[in-house]
């Protein structure tokens, strides 16, 4: 299902941070706890800031380009649980190289830096999203506060200095 890059931001309670996809033909959000590293790549190319000096994925895509590949789409592909009620994504990059499409297994965190730098397609995998997406009802008060209260405990991850499952 294709979706886009909501938002970057930092759990109030925790300081961890969280990238939020959302499906483009529903409400469906879904929270990919991401490291700080990885949160400021996305945020800083989502916000338009500029840096200094090329970030690991900048130097990524430049290679990329000099060598005549493409970066396609991504795709959160799967979700592998754990004992503690958590997981951990897998994702894809998909590059094209000539004629031939090649899929290279990644952090769904690397990938989506990848595409926000090259504007690919990012794709989540309908089974991930029906496991762990967070569904806003509007006819449910009590799933509603729920989500409310989620989404109240994360700011915006942005501005200069400003993988797993949660």
């Amino acid at each position: 299902m294709p979706v886009v890059v909501e938002s970057v931001r930092v759990h109030v309670l925790t300081g961890q941070h969280v990238v939020l996809l959302q499906e483009r033909d529903s409400g469906r959000l879904l929270p990919i706890w991401i490291g700080p590293d990885m949160a400021h790549s996305i945020a800083t190319k989502l916000a338009g800031i500029p840096t200094e000096r090329p970030l690991t994925h900048d130097l990524m895509i430049g290679i990329l380009e000099k060598v005549g590949a493409e970066v396609t789409r991504v795709v959160v592909r799967d979700l592998i649980a754990d004992d503690q009620g958590g997981g951990t994504f897998l994702g894809s990059v998909y590059l094209q190289v000539g004629e031939q499409e090649v899929e290279f297994d990644s952090r769904p965190s690397d990938a989506i830096a990848l595409a926000v730098r090259t504007n690919a397609r990012i794709l989540v995998a309908e089974e991930v999203l029906d496991k762990s997406a967070i569904v806003p009802e509007a006819d449910d008060e009590d799933k509603l506060s729920v989500f409310k209260e989620f989404i109240d405990t994360l700011n915006f991850e942005g501005g200069p200095g400003s993988e797993q499952q949660s």
